[in-house]
């Protein structure tokens, strides 16, 4: 079923994954060695928290991911030729398509639920490791469990199923958002938006979510302080192509972080709670593999 999206005024930062593979550099890893023939993989949670929600429970079972072990070589970064919403050869659905090539290798994963909105600033959790079979990692799939709930207020939470009943949630990953650790190991982050994941209709949340990854490398972050913390201040940074939010830490400093951002020039707007005035910060420049630190604003009634 098509449902209208409820726009919540946030986006989450889900997930970090490392994959021994190609591409930017980190200066830090757990020093995981692989046998012959594999590469090792873990996997980070992260977010950004919804202002409109004080909880998401997201039951994670299974994270795997596919692998292209061929010599061939495909121009196309994000293997077209494979299907997102096809039964990728598992012997499920014979009548749909199936993909040219890869295969899935299975992460460990302790299942359980995750308060996703506890995540926040920068802040991550392992949730999956191991070792994958050699080649390039160009597709992560989900397995979520039965689990999963949003909560509105303290008191009031309910049901999140996935939308069109699908069982999985697949990612595709595009080879620049792999980062290569000194290690060896190769990690990707990925970037779920809420605001176009959770719908709703008739009272019923359903999760779709709208996920992109990306590189630290590749990418850029910005930094800041906003106060007072009366102002319970919302932070946006926009432009043409891109928009990320942050919910500043709810002590005095009121500092903030936003990752994952695409380079460029944003605008930052302070979005504040009555009586106080929002404040919009223009011309702010992102660079690849930069932080920008902004200036601490301090918003007036």
């Amino acid at each position: 079923m098509k449902t209208p999206k409820l726009v919540f005024v946030a986006s989450l930062f889900i997930a970090v994954i490392s994959i021994i593979y190609i591409s930017c550099r980190k200066e830090s890893s757990t020093n995981l060695i692989a046998p012959p023939g594999k590469q090792s993989v873990q996997v980070f949670l992260n977010d950004d928290p919804v202002l409109n929600l004080s909880k998401l429970l997201i039951d994670i079972r299974y994270i795997e991911v596919k692998v292209d072990t061929g010599q061939a070589n495909h121009d196309d970064e994000y293997y077209n030729n494979d299907h997102e919403g096809d039964s990728d050869n598992d012997g499920e659905h014979q009548d749909q398509d199936n993909d040219d090539f890869g295969k899935w290798d299975t992460l460990s994963v302790t299942p359980r639920v995750y308060d996703l909105l506890q995540l926040k600033n920068g802040k991550d959790t392992l949730i999956a490791n191991g070792f994958v079979s050699n080649g390039k990692i160009y597709k992560l799939r989900i397995t979520l469990g039965t689990n999963n709930e949003v909560w509105t207020d303290s008191t009031h939470h309910y049901p999140l199923s996935i939308c069109e009943n699908e069982k999985y949630v697949y990612v595709k990953i595009p080879s620049q958002s792999v980062e290569t650790l000194p290690s060896g190991q190769k990690r990707i982050r990925l970037d779920i938006n809420v605001g176009k994941s959770v719908e709703l209709e008739n009272g019923v949340y359903c999760f779709n979510p709208e996920v992109k990854s990306y590189c630290d490398e590749t990418s850029g972050r910005i930094e800041g302080k906003v106060q007072p913390a009366d102002a319970k201040a919302m932070v946006m940074a926009f432009n043409t192509t891109d928009t990320a939010y942050a919910i500043p830490e709810g002590d005095d400093d009121g500092e903030f972080k936003i990752k994952g951002m695409k380079p460029g020039t944003y605008s930052v707007l302070y979005k504040a709670t009555l009586p106080y005035k929002d404040t919009l910060v223009a011309n702010v420049q992102v660079q690849a593999g930069k932080e920008t630190k902004l200036s601490t604003v301090v918003l007036h009634k």
